[in-house]
């Protein structure tokens, strides 16, 4: 099954880009078989009587090429990778941002406009580097993407801030840190992680406004093509009819080569941005929500006399229950895209928690006064998020957006 994925053309993406060349040059092969055929049965006179063709100019020249196929598709390679480690820096600072804000800033509200915000930059910044600035198309797919994640209030005022979105994304950000008040040290931390996110942002803005010089493309791709329509001629005498299948297979590793050093040159295209979007902001949301339940685990006795009584009742079998769940929601975490796959990490994250107050909660907390502590926790944290349960339209997160192209 492995191998078909690989050897299979049918959805490749660099097979269709190809079909034009691969098909000119495999006509190109053609007729220069069935004009040596037909010279050699002398049905047609020979116009280039006296003219011998030999491999010596592909042979200078081949070197030459090699360097320039390398050259590009290492260029391209490297730009993927500037893109790659950009949005691997911002979600991992997003996370040590949340991570610092629901140990650090008190105030419910702020928290959730702190999961709003986060969530709408990431999201303004992948519109912003996959569709054409200033353009309607721009517009329409902030707004599907913004929608579920931002008040009304909030999305009209991102949309008349364009086309700086991101930008006005991380003022409000910085804003927010400086109204929670958790004292110089702790915001200067926490405005480092802003700081990150504006590096990350300006990374990807570096690749998507500064590409490889189109001449060196371009000479790139013309070096290549007479390359190729030279090379029947060579082949014909050692190779006779089955220069047209070489020259075809030659053609498009060549060109496939090419090819993929343009699809990696613009990587936002490719890179899966919706879904690095869900993940960040349920990692965002998961922060908040789970902030009283980890206060707690730290420091039994801020929150109850028999939390330490009631975490050693849980039963071995509701502890299996939790570590079940844990790892689920993991798996549905890197299961796939989607709206589905952040529902049943949220649901899982859930059950992980009734598992755990599910070894004592039955009888009260172990004297006669009610539920035990975590479902205090677990009662009062649900109530906090007041975003959508879905962080993406229904759509899934790529509505609007050009999907992923990871099949090639």
């Amino acid at each position: 099954m492995g191998m078909g994925r690989h050897a299979s053309t049918r959805r490749s993406v660099t097979f269709r880009n190809l079909q034009a060349p691969l098909s000119m040059l495999s006509f190109i092969s053609c007729m220069v078989v069935l004009y040596r055929t037909f010279v050699e049965m002398e049905m047609i006179p020979d116009y280039f009587e006296g003219v011998s063709f030999t491999d010596t100019p592909f042979q200078l020249t081949s070197f030459a090429l090699s360097l320039l196929l390398v050259f590009r598709t290492d260029a391209s390679y490297s730009r993927w990778c500037a893109a790659m480690d950009a949005w691997s820096e911002l979600r991992t600072c997003s996370a040590a941002l949340m991570r610092k804000a629901a140990s650090w800033i008190k105030d419910a509200s702020i928290l959730r406009r702190l999961v709003r915000w986060v969530a709408a930059y990431a999201l303004c910044l992948m519109v912003q580097l996959r569709t054409d600035a200033g353009t309607g198309e721009e517009v329409t797919t902030m707004r599907e993407q913004l929608a579920p994640v931002l008040r009304p209030a909030e999305l009209e005022e991102v949309l008349a801030a364009g086309p700086y979105y991101h930008t006005f994304c991380l003022s409000v950000l910085t804003a927010l840190v400086e109204a929670a008040e958790v004292g110089e040290g702790r915001e200067g931390a926490m405005l480092e992680d802003l700081a990150s996110f504006a590096q990350a942002a300006g990374q990807c803005e570096k690749i998507l406004r500064f590409p490889i010089p189109l001449t060196y493309t371009r000479h790139t791709s013309r070096f290549m093509l007479l390359y190729l329509a030279a090379l029947p001629v060579a082949l014909y005498d050692s190779c006779d009819w089955a220069t047209i299948p070489v020259v075809a297979t030659i053609s498009f590793l060549l060109l496939g080569i090419e090819d993929i050093g343009v699809q990696i040159e613009e990587p936002f295209s490719i890179l899966p941005l919706p879904e690095i979007c869900a993940d960040l902001h349920t990692s965002a949301q998961l922060a908040v929500t789970q902030r009283k339940l980890v206060r707690c685990l730290a420091a039994p006795d801020s929150c109850d006399a028999d939390w330490e009584r009631a975490l050693v009742s849980v039963s071995l079998s509701s502890a299996e229950d939790l570590d079940g769940a844990a790892l689920a929601g993991a798996r549905a975490v890197s299961g796939g895209p989607g709206a589905a796959h952040r529902d049943a990490m949220s649901s899982k994250a859930a059950a992980g928690v009734a598992a755990l107050r599910g070894g004592y909660s039955s009888s009260g907390n172990g004297n006669g006064k009610g539920p035990g502590p975590v479902a205090a926790i677990h009662d009062a944290a649900g109530a906090s998020p007041a975003s959508p349960a879905s962080p993406v339209s229904a759509a899934g997160p790529t509505a609007g957006v050009s999907g992923s192209r990871w099949h090639r």
